[in-house]
């Protein structure tokens, strides 16, 4: 067993090293991204590490581009460069950039309040239609973040079981809260048997003591998953997971896998909360329960449920959400049920539900179009790798693997060469995140026009790539 000091040195090194390999040319992109280059320069002397967010600084080469606008399924930088986006704000513009319906909603309800403190009729309205449209929603409480959604979820659970543990799987990623930040980078020098993962800690500065709180188990096994419930099957509340997990690329679960979860969440008694933050609203309307068939106790929304605005869902069944209230199980926010963000999320899910789920149907076309023109490339150029993904969600692995199955499978893809094959992308036109471990993401606004730009630049990059080697 590693001590907490151990793990996070293994990895903050894991992360430096990967960063010394990095091929680092300012001067021959300053010309082309000067502004960005600037503001971000100025940023670093007013934001942490320049940004409030990690993710939007981390694996970038040598600096972030910066960006100044979006439009469908294009944003411009502070340059005025433009992209064939396939980042999707992280997956929250589920209809494109500046939908229209959603800023005419917005403008509207700026008129009667950002902000009013009391429920209100539209948040009656948005429940609703969660409910009719997610399997397991029969009670929604709102938040602002998938954060707070994941980490409201485990108290109910907790509440509910009377036991404190939670198990979650390895790689999985499910906000920004000490109980879930173990085990979402596991560097090989100290991450254990891959049927017994290690428990590490993400960062610095969560107590030890929670660490007893969190179980980890591998994903998509669900051998290894019965043994960890039956070794603490007494004092787990639930297990959480991405149903899909999305945050070491695309990793879809293994036939019958979540059927198996399930199964199992009822042999030992304890609940079963997916985290749709990434699935939901997006490869269905009921996301991916509607999707493979299963329903957890609790889901977890954000995301794509507001369009590009900040709000969070919790649902799940009456029994256990009906315990929330005063005396019972606590669940507060001042901006929970904001409703500037409800208006954005109730025209999402009109839009969404529009001529039969056409924007769901657009997004996995769209997506297939795209994972199956790079695999052809790939194969075409000798690329060595594999694309795998679900619907609008994909990401590309240069792997000898022939599948990625679990986060331990990640850690054989060379992803200093997709950084490269990322930052060849941006210089053609698309906008991707530079860390393998992210993913690409489509939204309803994708189109044709798209998916050509997106092969285009795309073969430019493989040719190149070939060429050096």
């Amino acid at each position: 067993m590693f001590t907490q000091v151990e793990a996070e040195s293994a990895i903050s090194q894991a992360r430096a090293e990967a960063e010394k390999r990095l091929t680092r040319q300012p001067a021959q992109v300053i010309s082309q991204f000067s502004r960005s280059f600037a503001l971000y320069e100025e940023a670093k002397r007013h934001l942490p590490s320049g940004a409030s967010s990690n993710v939007r600084v981390y694996a970038h080469d040598p600096f972030p581009i910066l960006f100044k606008k979006g439009l469908g399924s294009r944003v411009w930088d502070v340059d005025d460069n433009e992209y064939v986006d396939l980042l999707s704000s992280y997956g929250s513009v589920v209809l494109g950039h500046s939908h229209p319906a959603i800023l005419s909603a917005i403008n509207e309800q700026i008129r009667n309040g950002t902000m009013l403190g009391t429920t209100t009729e539209l948040e009656v309205e948005v429940a609703k239609k969660i409910e009719s449209g997610v399997p397991s929603a029969e009670l929604v409480s709102f938040a602002n973040t998938g954060t707070e959604a994941t980490m409201e979820a485990i108290r109910i659970a907790r509440a509910f079981t009377g036991r404190d543990k939670i198990l979650k799987f390895e790689g999985h990623y499910h906000g920004h809260h000490d109980y879930v930040l173990f085990s979402v980078e596991s560097p090989s020098v100290v991450a254990g048997l891959e049927q017994a993962p290690s428990k590490l800690p993400y960062y610095p500065g969560i107590p030890d003591g929670i660490s007893r709180t969190v179980v980890v188990a591998p994903w998509n096994d669900p051998v290894s998953l019965e043994r960890a419930l039956k070794r603490n099957a007494n004092d787990l509340a639930a297990i959480i997971c991405e149903p899909i997990m999305g945050s070491a690329g695309i990793i879809p679960p293994k036939d019958d896998y979540l059927k198996s979860v399930r199964e199992l969440a009822d042999k030992y008694d304890v609940l079963l909360i997916f985290d749709e933050v990434l699935t939901g609203f997006r490869i269905a309307l009921g996301g991916a329960q509607e999707f493979y068939g299963v329903k957890p106790d609790i889901a977890c929304y954000a995301k794509a449920l507001g369009g590009g605005t900040p709000i969070a869902a919790v649902a799940g069944r009456r029994d256990v959400m009906g315990m929330i209230g005063p005396g019972k199980i606590g669940y507060g926010g001042t901006y929970n049920g904001n409703s500037m963000c409800l208006a954005a999320a109730n025209v999402t899910l009109d839009e969404l539900l529009k001529n039969d789920g056409a924007a769901f149907k657009q997004m996995h076309l769209i997506g297939a179009q795209i994972v199956e023109g790079l695999r052809d490339l790939m194969a075409r150029y000798h690329q060595t790798g594999i694309v795998q993904g679900v619907g609008p969600m994909f990401q590309l692995y240069f792997t000898e693997a022939k599948k990625i199955l679990n986060y331990r499978h990640t850690l054989q893809s060379d992803f200093e060469k997709f950084r490269n094959f990322r930052n060849l992308m941006l210089h053609r036109g698309v906008y991707l995140h530079p860390d393998g471990t992210e993913r690409m993401m489509t939204t309803a606004a994708h189109d044709d026009t798209d998916v050509e730009r997106v092969l285009a630049a795309a073969e430019d990059s493989f040719r190149e790539i070939q060429k050096a080697e």
